[in-house]
């Protein structure tokens, strides 16, 4: 009834303090967010999703006041207090004497350009930010200690009652944000999910990986200010999407990255993660849990349009970020398919001159397919006994890089590799494979384990190899490789022959629909003969 009088005043600086010239107002399908200057005002809408329920003023009150408790778990100094809006005379006042008609959660405001996101469009995130990301959240889960009613979230039951309502809650979008085939690919290969590797569920519980997580955790409720790192606006309002394997809430940011066309900020997370947490099992559930939270996003975007104060140019904008998101679920969900679809390992070969970019897709490859991944820069060096970031910056074919060592450590990496194809499990080599011998080697040992062998060349324009290069002299590195090595290794490589069918990617290409299509070909190479 007050609703439209609350928008208008929401708007309006003086509703705020003498001292407020200018509002921003923000808006979700769930609240509304007034910028101030100095702090931020969140008024949840009275709307009821099922999962979630602010139908009434007691309600709305209650989540107001949890959504403050559990927000200073991860930003203390950011959440202040509960203030309520008052109605006196037909005229709404925060925090005045009148009788109460809203609650409004007040916080410290930050730049908007802090944010997560907004850094991300401008390249400010680095390895660095999310090791530190990675390090505080890591830090989150482990100082918890989950009684019996957080950890039963974790069972196949309850992970299937979130999924079977999301589906339910999108329904109505199908062919409108979702294809009707995305739709029902995509709730296919959950269902045989929960039938062929419903085991994973307990697994998890029994290792202790169930948490009262953040729940939300995606770039856009992260604020970086500095070298503080703000983890804000988590779930208050549904204990069972807050209460869940720590694989969900790492996933999301994970998805969150990928979509952002972060793919390999996203992988370098789960590699920083798992080093930093210990948690091997992980990749049982990371894609399952990472096509979920790219759904809910579809799903959410889609509850937008319902908003009347919504223009058509914004909802628009709102309709194909939800395809996006509904698209990148289904490459997570045709990821988790080949767990109980492939009847054999895969030897991803990834090759390239110096500088080319080969261990970091490696890495990403490495994370989609839960591989192993085998570095020779890595392998060289345990060889000789040293530490893999001491640099050896030796003349070409001499020191670590004579012809003899080199060859040894393309057959200590075959063997390594041997071992993981043993278990059934996938791999990715990380080398220059410069000459065909190495490659023919990989090809042999593929066979003899009955494995698929995929080769992908990462290619790219000198300026950058250079500049990368240069970069890496910088900082510290496995690879001792130099502008002067990557010239050499341009008259000495080897090319594929039409034999050798082969990938190609150019790393310097950084659009999102160009890598998203490079990982869908790749991954339509290993379901044709899988």
């Amino acid at each position: 009834m007050y609703q439209g009088m609350l928008f208008d005043q929401l708007k309006n600086p003086r509703f705020f303090g003498p001292d407020v010239t200018s509002v921003q107002l923000l808006q979700t399908h769930i609240s509304y967010v007034a910028l101030t200057g100095t702090y931020a005002y969140k008024v949840k809408k009275p709307v009821n999703f099922g999962f979630l329920d602010f139908s009434t003023l007691d309600k709305r009150k209650h989540f107001c006041e949890e959504e403050v408790r559990l927000n200073k778990r991860l930003c203390p100094e950011m959440y202040l207090d509960v203030l309520p809006i008052t109605k006196k005379d037909n005229t709404l006042e925060l925090d005045g004497n009148g009788t109460i008609v809203e609650y409004v959660v007040k916080m410290k405001e930050f730049p908007q350009e802090s944010i997560m996101t907004n850094l991300l469009m401008q390249r400010k995130i680095s390895e660095k930010t999310i090791d530190h990301l990675c390090a505080i959240l890591v830090d989150f889960y482990n100082l918890q200690k989950p009684s019996e009613d957080v950890k039963k979230y974790g069972e196949l039951s309850s992970v299937k009652q979130n999924i079977d309502e999301n589906f339910d809650q999108t329904r109505p979008m199908i062919d409108v944000t979702v294809p009707k085939e995305t739709f029902w690919s995509i709730k296919d290969m959950v269902t045989k999910f929960f039938e062929l590797r419903k085991q994973v569920f307990g697994q998890r519980m029994k290792q202790g990986r169930i948490y009262e997580c953040h729940g939300d955790l995606h770039s856009g409720n992260i604020a970086i200010m500095g070298d503080a790192i703000n983890i804000f606006d988590c779930i208050e309002f549904n204990d069972r999407f807050r209460f869940c394997d720590v694989a969900s809430d790492i996933g999301f940011l994970a998805m969150d990255l990928d979509y952002l066309d972060y793919p390999y900020l996203s992988s370098y997370l789960i590699e920083k993660y798992i080093e930093k947490s210990k948690d091997l099992t992980i990749y049982l559930v990371l894609n399952f849990y990472k096509s979920y939270r790219a759904f809910v996003r579809g799903k959410v975007y889609g509850f937008q349009l319902n908003d009347p104060h919504i223009d058509p140019a914004t909802k628009n904008d709102i309709q194909n970020a939800a395809k996006k998101y509904f698209e990148l679920s289904a490459y997570y969900a045709r990821l988790f398919s080949l767990d109980f679809e492939k009847q054999r390992p895969v030897v991803f070969l990834v090759a390239g001159l110096s500088g080319t970019g080969k261990s970091t897709i490696a890495r990403k490859i490495a994370v989609d397919y839960h591989g192993t991944q085998i570095n020779t820069d890595v392998v060289r060096k345990q060889i000789a006994g040293i530490d893999q970031y001491e640099p050896h910056h030796d003349q070409i074919n001499t020191g670590l890089y004579d012809p003899k060592k080199v060859e040894q450590t393309y057959e200590r990496v075959m063997q390594y590799a041997s071992v993981s194809l043993k278990k059934g499990e996938n791999v990715v080599i990380d080398a220059t494979f410069q000459k065909k011998k190495y490659r023919e080697m990989a090809c042999h040992m593929a066979r003899k384990y009955n494995a698929l062998l995929l080769m992908i060349q990462c290619i790219c324009p000198d300026t950058v190899v250079k500049k990368r290069l240069e970069d890496r002299l910088k900082g510290k590195s496995v690879s001792d490789g130099r502008w002067e090595i990557y010239l050499s290794q341009k008259t000495t490589f080897e090319p594929f022959s039409s034999e050798e069918i082969c990938l190609t990617l150019d790393t310097s290409e950084e659009s999102y629909t160009y890598r998203m299509n490079f990982f869908h070909q790749l991954l339509s190479q290993v379901y044709q003969v899988k």
